[in-house]
């Protein structure tokens, strides 16, 4: 005889087959290469500031890196450039 805790988790287990198939996005599956550039590197008083395009097929990023992390991600590179003088300046966002 199963008592009333074991039938209860018997019941509300997940079933795990529902998320076969189901693509969260972090399995990378990008159709063409992912090409990195760094378009500048400047060194300032908080490290190495970098702006880096990164593209994925027709689709480009620009990405703010400062010391290696990333700060900010942008679609225009204006804007890239922006934050970067921002950092380099002192006055960071």
């Amino acid at each position: 005889m199963i008592d009333k805790y074991e039938e209860h988790l018997r019941d509300s287990a997940p079933d795990n087959s529902r998320f076969d198939g189901f693509d969260r996005g972090d399995r990378n599956d990008i159709d063409g290469e992912i090409v990195q550039t760094v378009i500048d590197r400047t060194r300032c008083y908080y490290g190495t500031v970098e702006v880096v395009a990164v593209s994925m097929g027709m689709d480009t990023h620009f990405y703010v890196r400062v010391n290696g992390r990333m700060v900010t991600d942008l679609t225009h590179l204006e804007g890239a450039e922006e934050v970067s003088r921002w950092w380099v300046s002192g006055a960071n966002p």
